[in-house]
């Protein structure tokens, strides 16, 4: 009878065979290759406890952050770290950005993802100075190791505008049973539960305020204990927005955008790409089409009734309803896209006239591969059914770097699952977002992908494809606004070259 195998950790950390595996890093880059500004960014971090970083994507925090802890590292200011990530972003862009840069080399590290056994054998794999972890899995980090065995006295959490909501616990859900789950510790209650083992907190973000100043509180809170901006979300809100009771809607006084950021002129900075890096031209290129009249009719009442009958392709059709306004408002955005769930999650087709488009668009990039980002999965099913070579992010290990190699003629990902830290720029310049979602977070995260240091064309072209009439243009709106929003915070933070150097 053969024995069981051990369980081995998920990540190799070992330069050497991951270099033998995959071959070395194109470039492995020297402290000179450090910009200006990474150096100031490097330098907030060595001399501030606490900092919260809203450079935009492609300005190299990464970097800059690794030089600052292999400096605190030597000067034995800390002993360990730990780094807190999205998952594809903690297994795959901090272990590569510790291989490319030449004084992160030799950074022992770990990286504790994957199932229960894995994480805990990466655990056992040591001694290393740098701990790698996905968010989700930060709360059983610390019920693994206990408070009093918690080790990491510096944190790094990269994209902190994840803890806007600013709840130290989740609330009570119902179960399938009847009964009510307890309240469990939330990323942001963990990092108050370990703040006192804590020398230094790093907080690092793309998009550091998506939704406006409501989106501070949180990732400050994780700085100071509420020092600036009070001990609770709802001090925040009593103290700096009004809310309307009827509608939940909550916006801010005239005088507290100014008073809010007075008070994290020390702890918050905005570095913007404009003012530092040489980018390529973004050309928007917005697609509308327009429905059917059958099917106009059909939207309109859908929108007007909150229930529509659809061919099913079978003698009764399928009725589809919206409980609430807000299910309504998902529902008419899978109706823009061409398809729309029942009650029991099975989908209908309504029209194709978004897949006409994008056959539009990948013929003419002429065979330059195209990056697509869809919101339901009907869309992933009609668009790989249309191309089969198109392939979905995630299907491998070897997805961006066969990307990047021009290997993919078209790369489908969902925005909410891979738009952080993902570096993309080297396999095309032609983004397309086939239905837009809300968040301006990940908005601006796609476009990020192909947008950044590194894109060898001139233009990178974003396609936008739209249904006239429907809630597709209402989100559209509401995306702008949320960036002017969001750009009139950072500017009040925001740091130039003349005043970082």
């Amino acid at each position: 009878m053969k024995a069981d195998k051990k369980p081995v950790p998920k990540m190799i950390t070992d330069l050497e065979t991951l270099e033998f595996i995959w071959g070395p890093p194109d470039t492995i880059l020297t402290e000179a290759d450090l910009r200006g500004y990474q150096n100031w960014m490097a330098r907030m971090v060595e001399e501030k406890p606490g900092v919260y970083l809203g450079a935009e994507m492609g300005l190299g925090k990464t970097g800059s952050v690794l030089k600052s802890i292999v400096d605190l590292l030597a000067e034995g200011e800390i002993e360990t770290v730990l780094i807190i990530a999205p998952l594809y972003v903690a297994e795959e862009t901090w272990p590569e950005e510790i291989a490319k840069w030449e004084f992160a080399r030799g950074l022992r590290y770990r990286v504790v993802t994957g199932t229960e056994e894995e994480r805990i054998a990466s655990l056992r794999y040591g001694p290393c100075e740098v701990t790698i972890i996905n968010r989700e899995n930060l709360l059983w980090l610390l019920r693994k190791i206990g408070l009093k065995r918690w080790v990491f006295d510096m944190i790094v959490y990269d994209e902190a505008s994840r803890m806007k909501r600013g709840a130290l616990r989740s609330k009570p859900n119902k179960r399938t049973d009847g009964t009510m789950s307890k309240p469990r510790l939330t990323e942001l209650g963990v990092l108050n539960t370990v703040r006192h083992k804590t020398k230094k907190m790093v907080e690092l973000s793309g998009t550091p305020s998506p939704n406006g100043l409501i989106d501070l509180w949180g990732p400050i809170y994780a700085i100071d204990a509420g020092e600036r901006l009070g001990d609770s979300m709802t001090a925040y809100k009593r103290r700096w927005f009004r809310e309307d009771r009827w509608t939940n809607k909550v916006e801010p006084f005239e005088h507290s955008q100014d008073q809010i950021m007075e008070r994290l002129d020390d702890v918050f900075f905005s570095l913007k790409s404009e003012d530092y890096l040489d980018l390529p031209k973004l050309t928007p290129v917005p697609h509308k089409v327009t429905l059917d009249p059958a099917d106009m009719k059909l939207y309109r009442e859908f929108e007007r009734e909150s229930a529509i009958e659809v061919d099913a392709g079978r003698d009764d059709p399928v009725m589809i309803e919206a409980v609430n306004s807000g299910v309504l408002v998902g529902k008419l955005l899978q109706f823009a896209n061409g398809s729309l769930y029942d009650a029991d999650g099975d989908d209908h087709l309504i029209h194709t006239k978004k897949l006409d488009v994008l056959e539009s668009i990948y013929e003419e990039a002429c065979g330059m591969p195209i990056l697509v980002a869809y919101s339901f999965k009907f869309d992933k099913a009609a668009i790989l059914k249309k191309f089969p070579s198109a392939r979905v992010f995630g299907t491998s290990r070897s997805d961006k770097r066969d990307w990047n190699a021009g290997k993919i003629p078209m790369m489908l990902l969902h925005p909410a699952s891979a738009g952080h830290g993902l570096n993309f720029q080297f396999g095309s310049n032609i983004a397309v977002w086939y239905g837009l979602n809300w968040s301006l977070e990940l908005y601006l995260q796609f476009i990020k992908r192909l947008w950044r240091p590194g894109q060898k064309e001139e233009r990178v072209f974003l396609h936008t494809i739209l249904a006239r009439g429907t809630a597709d243009l209402d989100v559209a709106r509401a995306l702008t606004r949320r960036g002017a929003t969001q750009d009139s915070i950072t500017d009040a933070v925001r740091v130039r070259l003349e005043r970082a150097i």
